[in-house]
């Protein structure tokens, strides 16, 4: 008895098999594991750039991605992919606890935001250096990374509709952001001396050799590592080590817990580990 022919499904324009074939492409790029329940917006996705880039064909367009890493479609193409949900001070205990560190460094801190999307997370820890170190000339830099090169440049702007800065609180709403007026009523802006504290650049975490050298007193990586392998959430957490100082601290969101993947960092508690 043969055996009976395999059913492709499509979705859309898309095969299955495509849209499984995206997933490994953007897995090996990234590091970024894509569920079952994505293959509709993975259908999604190819239609939309098969069409700008390979003349509506699917195929094509993977192929096309496949034999030139460096094509202009590659930065949609994983723009398209990634998760952007943040909020200011998301997590609050975590920012009590960066408080209390940089306290206990007076002469000033070096940060790294590893995944740092639309800035809210950035600019949060940029209030807290402005309230612990502004009025001193202790030094307190903050570099704020993405692979989504869409939020860095919406980041960069410092500009935000008022409804996102609910959990800020009124006192820092005062102290570190400015209310829009006229065309620009219903905004708010960070201040200036609160943005000048972060520098924004693209970087991939999945890269094998990274360009951000450090050393670092405190990373904040959070809601993350969630979406890689355990194999690439031990190498991430190895380059983590490398660019860190003994005693820095790594703060990771609250499903994640690396207690099991590293010898490199001990809990603190509440999701901040602290580097060996």
């Amino acid at each position: 008895m043969s055996p009976a022919t395999p059913t492709v499904v499509a979705f859309g324009d898309a095969t299955a098999a495509q849209c499984d074939k995206a997933a490994r492409l953007l897995q090996s790029r990234t590091g970024i594991i894509l569920g079952d329940h994505k293959v509709g917006a993975t259908q999604r996705i190819l239609s939309t750039l098969s069409s700008r880039y390979a003349d509506g064909d699917a195929g094509k367009f993977l192929y096309l991605l496949e034999e030139n890493g460096e094509h202009a479609a590659w930065t949609e193409f994983i723009n398209a992919f990634t998760v952007n949900h943040t909020a200011f001070f998301r997590e609050p205990h975590h920012f009590v606890r960066l408080e209390e560190f940089f306290r206990s460094r007076p002469t000033g801190c070096s940060v790294w935001c590893a995944a740092s999307s639309t800035g809210e997370e950035p600019y949060s820890i940029a209030m807290v250096a402005e309230e612990v170190y502004g009025a001193t000339r202790a030094q307190c830099s903050i570099l704020a990374t993405d692979i989504d090169t869409r939020v860095l440049e919406f980041a960069q702007n410092g500009i935000y509709p008022s409804t996102r800065i609910g959990d800020v609180g009124d006192v820092r709403l005062k102290r570190h952001f400015l209310r829009g007026v006229e065309s620009q009523q219903g905004k708010v802006r960070i201040r200036p001396n609160v943005q000048s504290r972060v520098t924004f650049a693209p970087f991939n975490l999945n890269e094998r050799v990274w360009s951000v050298s450090g050393p670092f007193d405190a990373v904040f990586c959070r809601n993350t590592m969630i979406y890689f392998d355990r194999p690439t959430q031990q190498r991430l957490l190895e380059k983590f080590a490398r660019v860190m100082r003994p005693g820095s601290l790594l703060f990771v969101g609250h499903s994640e817990n690396i207690s099991q993947l590293t010898n490199d960092f001990h809990l603190l508690g509440q999701t901040v580990y602290q580097r060996k």
